[in-house]
């Protein structure tokens, strides 16, 4: 054991003092403990952080035994909602939520989990998008040297507004807020203009009138508390949005194997976390805005239809912006999610604990 410390102080004294208490042959003491940051831009007072966050740290502390205490930085006081990546790279932290849509120039394949009505729900999109990640998603992630951990998805995608809208020529000439790449297109495809504005953002240019309506996930409307200022919600379940939560691969790598395996199944805990979440604030959304007043524009099926015609040509562009392995892609994508159907939470539930994907190891 002498040899083994020693050779462990040589790579680092608070790696050896990991490798101790992994044995679990010593008692977890102060100097045995490695910590974790976890950051994001949501508030500290949002559902995010209490329904995915605080059950994800005490997770991660209970499973490693209390070798792996968990610091958690919401508010953005380590890095914006953009800076994900960057963050990881640059050891700012260790677990966070990372947006290839930000990421136009990076990415590729990666955009196909926001591309228009993919996913039917959240645990399907969360389960397809790790099914895909090895074959076709993983590349991309290489060159960038970030680890994703689990790769859910938003709510869909619907539009408030601030200004009337009564049908889908209303929004003729708004300025709605995207979220960059796909959600723009999107955007364009109903005939009106684009403005990229980041989530933290999202209030003050909602607000001061930058932007006449938000295309906006809505499980996050109250967390933003845009529903304080939009008038008109038009329910049209355009797009989820794909939001790998990522590793530092420095940290990862430094932990010993069963502690890796705690971060690998925390991996598969917080896709259900998340997806529950999704599926259970909508639905809270869609309440407080109807007790607020804010008016429901219902489209109908006619209109509903030209929505659909108006951005499957998207699927089509993707295609020929990525190359011939995106039609393999996108196929893929269709398969599995025709498969699954609508898959309920015990089964997607089942799945992440009794089969998770093995290519979602970070690193491997």
């Amino acid at each position: 054991m002498s040899a083994y410390l020693s050779a462990m102080k040589a790579v680092g004294g608070v790696l050896a003092a990991i490798g101790l208490a992994l044995g679990g042959l010593a008692p977890v003491s102060a100097q045995d403990v490695a910590k974790l940051r976890i950051s994001m831009h949501q508030s500290s007072a949002s559902p995010e952080v209490e329904q995915i966050i605080r059950p994800l740290k005490e997770f991660i502390e209970t499973k490693s035994g209390g070798r792996l205490k968990v610091q958690v930085y919401p508010n953005a006081a380590l890095h914006g909602a953009a800076e994900g990546f960057k963050a990881l790279v640059t050891d700012v932290t260790d677990l966070t939520p990372t947006y290839p849509i930000y990421q136009s120039r990076s990415f590729g394949f990666n955009h196909v989990s926001s591309m228009p009505m993919a996913f039917p729900n959240a645990y399907v999109g969360a389960r397809v998008n790790e099914e895909l990640y090895g074959t076709f998603y993983k590349p991309e992630w290489d060159k960038i040297g970030v680890y994703p951990l689990f790769y859910p998805v938003t709510a869909t995608y619907d539009i408030l507004s601030t200004k009337e809208i009564r049908s889908l020529a209303d929004l003729k000439g708004m300025k709605i807020r995207g979220g960059g790449d796909t959600l723009n297109r999107i955007i364009e495809s109903l005939g009106a203009s684009p403005i990229t504005v980041p989530s933290p953002e999202v209030y003050m240019a909602f607000q001061q009138g930058v932007v006449d309506a938000v295309l906006f996930n809505t499980a996050s409307i109250l967390s933003f508390r845009l529903d304080e200022i939009g008038k008109y919600y038009m329910p049209l379940g355009l797009s989820r949005v794909g939001i790998p939560w990522s590793v530092n691969p420095k940290t990862f790598q430094a932990l010993s194997p069963d502690l890796q395996q705690v971060i690998f199944d925390a991996g598969r805990e917080g896709s259900i976390l998340y997806s529950d979440y999704v599926t259970r604030d909508t639905g809270a959304a869609v309440e407080a805005m109807r007790k607020r007043g804010i008016t429901f524009v219902e489209l109908s099926a006619e209109e509903l239809q030209t929505v659909r015609e108006a951005i499957t040509p998207m699927w089509d562009d993707f295609i020929k912006r990525n190359g011939p392995q995106a039609r393999e892609l996108v196929t893929a994508l269709r398969q599995k999610v025709e498969g699954y159907g609508d898959m309920d939470r015990e089964t997607f539930v089942r799945l992440q604990h009794e089969e998770p994907v093995k290519a979602m190891w970070p690193g491997r």
